[in-house]
């Protein structure tokens, strides 16, 4: 795929790139975040944790080195977070970041079958 100054890009997937994949990641301390938004430079992730669920930002170098990938299954995971903002409360970002991801994780597991 070529950009608009005609640069070959093989980590561009389409629109959307390698970047924007749902992750589910641990840090050292145990908590559990889910990346919403991933862009390379900044990742935004929703962290379970009492009361309101809320965005947080880090740098992608510092992201890297607090947190690591989690073998947990995305729809469960998914599922807590959402049952938790919707006991709790989330910020409007958090919720929709969540929701995309589900409607996205939705639509790729009906496509299989």
């Amino acid at each position: 795929m070529r950009n608009f100054e005609g640069f070959f890009l093989p980590w561009r997937l389409d629109r959307a790139n390698c970047y924007d994949i749902a992750m589910i990641v641990t840090n050292a301390r145990h908590d559990t975040a889910i990346v919403i938004r991933h862009d390379g430079q900044v990742a935004v992730f929703v962290r379970l944790r009492a009361g309101k669920l809320g965005c947080e930002r880090l740098p992608e170098s510092l992201f890297r080195r607090e947190w690591h990938d989690a073998r947990f299954a995305l729809t469960e995971t998914l599922d807590r977070f959402l049952d938790h903002a919707a006991t709790h409360g989330a910020s409007q970002e958090a919720l929709r970041g969540l929701q995309k991801l589900r409607v996205r994780d939705a639509c790729v597991i009906g496509s299989l079958f």
